[in-house]
């Protein structure tokens, strides 16, 4: 019914965390008691070059639940490229005897390392919510708490639930917050997945896989997302500003009110250089 991709790099810190979170989910729990639930259920780990305890620590975890699987890559790719290769399947670093299937299941949903999915039948109502809503192929979580590393609170943001709102902004800010995705397997796989992007790789995908139905984000749902220390760097953030307004550009023709998107994103970069002119003579 739905594999869960936790792409990771060095996550030693929280990759048993993620993977506790989501076997507390109700689709795992149901499985677990009965395999014809939610059958195929699966937790699908890309360890990405890590070279810390990572893979021993997933390793521990498959040996007790076989629903875990890993997928040990020696050399990074980015979490785009190694989300692909656990949905899509191929071989491993070109090698021929090492081939990842792909994956088969309707619904995939992607979790980071150091995310965490707060409502326990969060999956549950994403999965109804596809099976009511044919038409949607993206779907997220209305309600996102940001947090600190040690898990202090910091905010609550909200996201838009009509689709047809969210494809009239398509162009101006990215619909869902990744950790709080599923998708459909079949359109992921037609649009091609990830592009190879240094950058918002996730908001590029939900632009391409927008044009084949619609993007939505689910009530109880809710996720939480965590900001790292030092958090993105302002040439981070400028390059980021200047993705999106590259990206409004490339589909300007396939979502409305691209005029308005680019002056936003216009807006938003010389916000971020102002900041860093006054950062350097105060």
């Amino acid at each position: 019914m739905i594999s869960i991709i936790i792409a990771t790099k060095n996550g030693e810190k929280y990759i048993a965390r993620a993977i506790q979170n989501a076997l507390e989910q109700s689709v795992a729990i149901s499985n677990a008691k009965d395999p014809s639930q939610f059958s195929g259920f699966e937790i699908v780990v890309v360890s990405d070059g890590s070279t810390d305890t990572t893979v021993n620590i997933v390793h521990e975890l498959a040996l007790k639940d076989a629903r875990i699987r890993l997928i040990e890559l020696v050399q990074n790719i980015g979490p785009g490229l190694a989300r692909n290769l656990a949905v899509l399947g191929g071989k491993i670093e070109d090698n021929d005897a090492l081939v990842v299937p792909s994956i088969t299941n309707p619904f995939v949903a992607i979790l980071d390392d150091d995310d965490l999915w707060q409502n326990p039948k969060k999956l549950e109502n994403q999965i109804l919510y596809f099976n009511e809503n044919p038409n949607v192929v993206v779907a997220g979580a209305v309600k996102t708490e940001f947090t600190r590393e040690n898990g202090e609170h910091l905010r609550w943001i909200t996201n838009e639930t009509d689709p047809q709102k969210i494809r009239t902004n398509m162009l101006s800010y990215n619909p869902v917050i990744t950790s709080s995705v599923v998708f459909r397997t079949s359109i992921f796989k037609e649009v091609g997945g990830f592009k190879p992007m240094y950058l918002a790789e996730d908001y590029d995908l939900w632009l391409r896989m927008g044009l084949h139905g619609d993007i939505s984000n689910v009530e109880s749902a809710e996720t939480i997302y965590t900001i790292r220390e030092g958090g993105a760097s302002k040439s981070r953030q400028i390059e980021m500003a200047q993705v999106v307004i590259r990206l409004a550009k490339e589909y300007r023709h396939q979502y409305p009110h691209f005029y308005k998107a680019y002056v936003k994103g216009i807006l938003r970069l010389v916000l971020i250089h102002w900041k860093l002119l006054k950062k350097r003579f105060i």
